[in-house]
């Protein structure tokens, strides 16, 4: 079947080409995709030309759109030798193509064609795949001579009057070269629109992993133990394992292949017995009134699982699987019993036997096993009571059903309550921010006759930002603000503009509103201003049919408004962004790697409730990378639980972070917790993995130990046993990731204040947990919290000290270096003083060598540390973080809400500490302003002798050094900066003292 998915290229326009003949060039283009080749026309003598051309190519195998590329040359038309000369190319990758209401003009740089061409400039293109089947190929145009081509004089002047996208109209504009956009996707089925990349199946399937080894595999053994660089208590530290996995055994990083691996090799195998409960039929009636409510119940040793109940139905369907680990199964035969339930007693319908010995065993890709029917048993041994349909096999967790089976625990599950345990992949939505820009407003007409004090009040959502307040006599008011808000697709929310007047202290009175659809709303993916545009208010309260008609001449305001697509909205912390590409598709490179976790099993873990009387804890994992989000399945009453799933990620920049984040289930009851919710998902522990610290290909097996900071101080939680393996596509393309800019070129063109960025990422945060709270299971909003460091803005006495010390850790280098140099220059080692004077002698006669030897050194040391080089990815330091040793007080105030919700007194006693450090901090401040005053009151004449002295002796100075060669007064310096001791006086010398008396601006304080 031939496909009608067709790829669109609108040639726009040239900027700034190349001149050829008499500073100009007669430009045209030609686009080459799929092995057809199309031309535009010739513009003449012009080197900004407008094209403005559509071209249709037929995509032969819409499976190998990623593999192929459109390339666009810009040429030169000889029209004196009937030649043509390559101005530039544009070379576009086919994982870049979007639909066409995603496609947006774009302007690409122009590349050379080879090493020894020029180029410049740019080509503005619009990209887009179609499968509208009135669309038709273009059909190729003839091979015409440039010596008798040429466009008319009609054409050219209305290509002229065609505005051009790139024309500048301020003077010296300033270009920055924008990368091309590409987009990584996957080839459709047939049956499917290419470009149509709404569906998360691919991606889903392949992260839903997990695979083999053999059952009761013995714990994984503990080789080497690590400490990062500032020593921690043994039991926080980072251990490495050498566990079997599916792929083989890993010892130190390397993998010995065993028996034959699977496509997911970053977990243990585990045999499972899955029970598909499909339906039943032909059941008998139970109570009084011939009714029946049927549910069905699965034993298998001391494991029971339960299906939902169906009211009054004698032909139900559940379609459940119920997975049971092999290695704790202690029975061999399983029992499926259908009930009837009931308000006093549930009543016994029928069941069915099955010897497990006889279960199949399944591997992947096998096609599911097909369920078959059984006659029920009743008590009295007859076969009338029905047919259940049942499908019973062995499998593992390459199965497809393991990710949606019901998994049997220890403690019994209620059915209600089986979605809020199971594993699931979670889409984040993407987020664009709304940029507003309110200009100004005409004919407004305020409700009472007084002089009107006008703001703009403009809502999304839960967020509301108002202009300054604007006093005018007359009926136009003038603001020209900008403000930036965060919205999500799908786009529910309309932007709502409203114009008040303010009559009042704290009384708004409402002169019009306009609500503004955000899908009509253009998007830009790069600074290029967009138009303004004027909007009709509408009367606030109007009904009136008649009324609304004549509303559209009441007042209007005009306003810029764009979705930016050319950021990269911040949801996390900048310090652990999993993510750094910008909005639109478009702009998105192709990945450089794949990142492989396998999310093995915890360890030791505190109890979080208390059920029968003991600890328990339901565990579960939550990993997020870039804009994926997966869970795990909940592992219920188990305070060592096994989880070995498998996820999969691709990575665009290997500069971002994991974050594996362990929490417990509050929807699972225990003795102290009913599961209603109102409570919430306890956080375990966090781990975080930064890309760049991973080797390529190596497999890290580490079990992290969980650190949760308290009130009452630093607890270790438990360990999470993690595998995890980053591969590299090419190396060339992650050593070239290092060139590029960490975030989009929109955050350089237009960047955005400190104040902005957090407001807006924590907009960002409610958006995201508002969108995963809506799905099945959701993912909680205090999971989303703590997986994005919702608080790491706020204030913390023991995170401040932690900073300082990283901050003297980072001067301990230059500070020991200015201890040794201070020694040398006292003679407390001769022989090493004695060589340092050789050395610069050395230097001052033959100074061409002091920046190789500078680099020389680096580079031994480099070499050296290479052998010490950490082997293990880093990971939470509480020495580090100054988290073993803060005050108890000052972890209770890290804690305290926001705003707070303590006593006064207590308030009033961390005030006054705040008050004190923050003294201190002033008068180093001051200190430091002071100094620098100094240095420019040499020359203010503030001090009229001092700065008199300092010109004469610059004089002087200019003359010594003019007669004076520079290697002798290098010389002279340093053997007086580095004189024996015997020589030096106790006081200051006198240059310091001359520093210290100049004035500065603390006499003009307060």
């Amino acid at each position: 079947m031939m496909s009608n998915v067709k790829l669109g290229v609108e040639v726009l326009s040239a900027h700034d080409l190349l001149p050829k003949e008499q500073g100009t060039a007669n430009a045209f283009v030609e686009v080459e995709f799929d092995d057809q080749k199309f031309r535009t026309a010739i513009k003449d003598r012009d080197l900004n030309p407008v094209w403005n051309e559509q071209f249709y190519f037929n995509i032969s195998d819409p499976s190998r759109l990623t593999e192929l590329h459109l390339e666009a040359y810009v040429y030169h038309a000889n029209r004196a030798n009937n030649s043509k000369t390559c101005l530039g190319k544009v070379r576009i990758s086919g994982t870049s193509f979007v639909s066409q209401p995603d496609a947006s003009p774009l302007h690409y740089p122009l590349e050379k064609r080879n090493i020894l061409s020029r180029a410049r400039g740019e080509l503005g293109l619009r990209v887009f795949l179609t499968n509208d089947p009135s669309v038709r190929v273009s059909a190729p145009g003839p091979e015409f001579d440039m010596l008798s081509t040429s466009s008319t004089a009609q054409e050219q002047e209305a290509a002229n009057s065609i505005p051009n996208p790139f024309q500048e109209t301020r003077p010296n504009p300033v270009r920055q070269l924008q990368h091309l956009p590409r987009e990584q996707q996957r080839p459709a089925p047939m049956g499917q629109a290419y470009y149509n990349e709404g569906s998360y199946g691919d991606q889903q399937q392949r992260s839903f992993s997990a695979i083999a080894n053999k059952a009761g595999a013995p714990p994984p053994q503990v080789s080497r133990m690590y400490a990062p660089g500032s020593q921690q208590p043994i039991d926080f530290q980072m251990k490495e394992t050498s566990p079997t996995l599916g792929g083989g055994r890993v010892i130190g990083g390397r993998v010995y292949p065993g028996e034959k691996a699977g496509a997911y090799d970053l977990v243990e195998k585990m045999q499972y017995l899955f029970v598909r409960v499909v339906k039943a039929r032909d059941l008998p009636n139970m109570d009084i009134t011939g009714s029946l409510d049927p549910y069905v119940e699965v034993h298998l040793g001391n494991y029971k699982m339960k299906t939902k109940y169906f009211e009054k139905n004698q032909r139900p369907e559940w379609d459940e699987v119920f997975a049971f680990p092999k290695e704790v199964m202690q029975s061999t035969t399983l029992e499926v019993v259908v009930k009837d339930k009931d308000v006093i007693r549930d009543d016994y319908v029928g069941r069915v036997s099955i010897d497990l010995n006889e279960v199949p065993v399944r591997v992947p890709p096998d096609s599911p096993l097909a369920p078959e029917w059984y006659r029920l048993v009743g008590k009295d041994g007859m076969r009338d009571r029905g047919e259940l349909m049942l499908a019973v096999w062995y499998g593992t967790q390459a199965d497809e059903c393991f990710s949606s089976a019901i998994h049997a625990g220890s403690t019994p599950v209620d059915s209600h309550l089986h979605n809020y345990i199971r594993g699931k992949v979670y889409p984040a939505p993407r987020m664009w921010y709304v940029r507003v820009n309110v200009i100004e407003a005409q004919d407004i007409f305020p409700m009472e006759n007084h002089i009107p004090d006008v703001f703009v009040k403009v809502r999304l959502g839960h967020q509301l930002l108002k202009t300054r307040q604007v006093r005018s006599p007359t009926k136009n008011f003038m603001w020209n603000e900008e403000m930036m808000f965060v919205a999500a697709e799908p786009f529910e929310e309309d932007l709502i503009i409203t114009i008040e007047d303010r009559v009042a202290q704290n009384k708004d009175e409402v002169i019009g509103e306009v609500m503004i659809p955000l899908t009509r709303i253009p998007k830009r993916a790069d600074h290029k201003p967009v138009r303004p545009a004027w909007f009709d208010l509408r009367r606030p309260g109007l009904l009136d049919v008649n009324q609304l008609k004549e509303d559209k001449f009441y007042a209007k305001v005009n306003l810029r408004i764009c979705l930016e697509g050319g950021y990269h909205v911040l949801d996390e912390s900048t310090q652990y962004c999993s993510d750094l590409r910008p909005t639109m598709k478009q702009l998105w490179k192709p990945p450089i790697g794949m990142l492989e976790v396998g999310i093995l099993s915890a360890h030791g873990l505190n109890p979080t409730k208390t059920r029968n009387d003991r600890g328990s804890c339901d565990a579960y994992c939550v990993a997020k990378y870039g804009s994926k989000w997966v869970r795990t399945r909940t592992i219920v009453d188990n305070l060592s639980p096994r989880f070995n799933e498998q996820y999969t990620w691709e990575v665009y920049d290997h500069g971002t972070v994991l974050t594996i984040g362990l929490f417990d289930n509050c929807h699972i009851s225990g003795d102290s917790n009913h599961g209603s919710q109102g409570h919430m998902d306890k956080p375990i522990g966090k781990v975080r993995i930064r890309l760049s610290t991973l080797e390529t290909g190596r497999v890290y097996t580490h079990t992290y130990p969980l650190l949760v900071l308290h009130p009452s101080g630093v607890k270790k939680m438990g360990e999470l046993h993690l595998a995890i393996r980053f591969s590299a596509t090419s190396l060339i393309n992650v050593l070239f990731t290092y060139s590029r800019p960490l975030l989009p070129k929109m955050h350089y063109a237009q960047p955005l204040s400190i104040v902005q960025q957090e407001m807006l990422r924590h907009q960002a945060v409610q958006l995201v947990a508002q969108r995963l709270g809506r799905m099945e299971p959701p993912v909680r909003r205090e999971v989303v919290e703590f997986m994005s460091d919702a608080r790491s803005h706020l204030w913390s006495m023991r995170r401040s000290k932690a900073n300082f010390f990283r901050l003297m850790q980072v001067f301990s280098g230059v500070i020991a270096a200015g201890k040794w140099f201070g020694d040398v220059c006292q003679w407390k080692n001769p022989v090493t003083t004695v060589l340092v004077h050789v050395l610069f002698v050395m230097l001052v006669f033959y100074p061409d060598l002091i920046l190789p030897t500078i680099f020389l050194y680096m580079f031994l040391i480099g070499l050296w540390n290479y052998r010490f080089r950490p082997r293990f990815p880093p990971h939470m330091n509480t020495r580090i973080s100054y988290a073993d040793v803060a005050h108890p007080d000052e972890l209770d105030e890290e804690f305290d809400t926001f705003p707070t919700s303590k006593s006064p007194d207590l308030i009033r006693m961390r005030y006054d500490r705040l008050r004190h450090v923050a003294g201190r901090i002033q008068t180093v401040v001051g200190d430091i302003a002071t100094q620098g005053e100094r240095l420019q009151s040499l020359l203010s004449w503030r001090d009229p002798r001092a700065t008199a002295m300092f010109l004469i002796f610059c004089l002087i100075t200019a003359i010594i050094l003019y007669v004076t060669p520079f290697q002798v007064i290098a010389l002279c310096l340093g053997f007086f900066w580095m004189r024996h001791p015997r020589f030096r006086h106790k006081v200051p010398a006198a240059p310091v003292n001359f520093f210290r008396r100049l004035p500065a601006k603390t006499d003009s304080l307060l």
